[in-house]
């Protein structure tokens, strides 16, 4: 495979876990060559038509047999994004086209962008890291062979193992992340802010200064310890025994926040919220903990808080590692690549495209889930 990337960012290293991954498997030989432009920089600079001719060149230089659309999701229209499509399209490497998703979305708070129903309804392929009501209305209006990616841990930034030598926790729980109050009233942000207030003062008022909090603008609580940049996420996880993950505040079938993967390679357990079909992910009480309620999460939090510090950093250490061998940002690349590149051969073939294994599903749907299908629309 030739693969061409139009990255959401100003520059390649806006996405290092995602470049980093294409760069690995051109070097490992599973892609022939790889290209790639940061759409918003770029068209920043120098405008969108500049941006078409610039990816036509190079589609057409290296001989490009496969796009990738990711993350084409940016706050604003995209001028001309269908004939920019239409362009690569055009290409006479007989183009394969997929997208991907990264942010949750709901039908009417946050709506999924124009931009993505369009890249969406033009492309082979749609990875999106939500299954339900979204992803079924994109179905639809046309979208099809809709899979399910789960965000991921990029590599780059959140390898680092835990240092047990030197590990002495300040805190029994922590949370990351910011305050999400918002003005807008009755909006996305506006309910993942309430949420997340319900659940720091919970824990602030059951932990007192055993809760660690770290975020912006949690300004007058008196377990903040500030905020921290996205690079040092670690860092502050592992001044706690536990980590305790925020209500994701859209619930869609097996959505995770790529924060939930990089909590989980800190090398500390981690009690999350759950969403319909992340079960399938991992072991649900041995890898890590779900709970439906904040009250459900606190219980499990001080259950887990009751166990001898050795057997919390094995049970960190071991789901750290099934991290970073199966569900970093190199991993979904991968699996996309090879997904996108059993349906151009197929499809090249003259043959039907059956649906691509996921395995990324460990385990079965718990009892009482009302997941959907992990792959929807799918016409091959």
């Amino acid at each position: 495979m030739r693969l061409f990337v139009l990255y959401q960012g100003e520059t390649l290293e806006s996405q290092p876990g995602y470049h980093d991954g294409f760069q690995r498997l051109k070097a490992e030989g599973v892609l022939s060559d790889y290209q790639a432009i940061p759409y918003s920089g770029f068209a920043r600079i120098h405008g969108w038509p500049a941006l078409w001719n610039e990816a036509e060149r190079l589609v057409r230089a290296a001989g490009s047999d496969t796009v990738f659309l990711q993350f084409f999701e940016p706050q604003g229209h995209i001028p001309d994004l269908a004939m920019g499509i239409a362009r690569l399209r055009a290409c006479p490497a007989c183009l394969t086209i997929f997208t991907s998703t990264g942010d949750g979305y709901t039908m009417w708070l946050k709506p999924i962008p124009d931009s993505f129903r369009i890249a969406s309804r033009l492309a082979d392929l749609n990875f999106m890291t939500q299954i339900g009501r979204p992803a079924q209305e994109l179905a639809r209006l046309g979208t099809k062979n809709i899979v399910l990616m789960p965000n991921g841990a990029c590599q780059k930034r959140f390898s680092a193992p835990l240092d047990q030598n030197t590990y002495l926790p300040e805190f029994d729980v922590v949370f990351v992340g910011n305050s999400k109050r918002s003005r807008m009233g009755f909006s996305s942000s506006s309910l993942i802010g309430f949420w997340r207030d319900r659940l720091v003062n919970k824990l602030s008022k059951r932990f007192g200064r055993r809760f660690g909090l770290f975020g912006k603008r949690w300004e007058g609580n008196r377990s903040w310890q500030g905020p921290v940049p996205y690079n040092q996420q670690h860092e502050a996880m592992r001044r706690s025994r536990v980590l305790i993950g925020g209500h994701p505040g859209i619930l869609n079938d097996y959505y995770t926040s790529d924060r939930t993967f990089i909590a989980l390679a800190s090398g500390i357990p981690l009690v999350d919220y759950w969403v319909p079909g992340i079960e399938c992910f991992f072991g649900n009480g041995a890898e890590w903990w779900l709970g439906r309620t904040f009250d459900q999460m606190i219980a499990q939090v001080e259950t887990l808080l009751e166990k001898p510090q050795k057997e919390l950093l094995q049970i960190g250490n071991a789901v750290r590692r099934e991290v970073l061998e199966h569900h970093t940002q190199y991993h979904r690349c991968k699996l996309m690549v090879e997904i996108a590149c059993r349906y151009r051969e197929t499809k090249l073939a003259g043959k039907q495209p059956e649906p691509p294994d996921l395995p990324f599903l460990r385990f079965p749907l718990a009892s009482g889930s009302i997941a959907g299908l992990p792959i929807i629309n799918w016409q091959g």
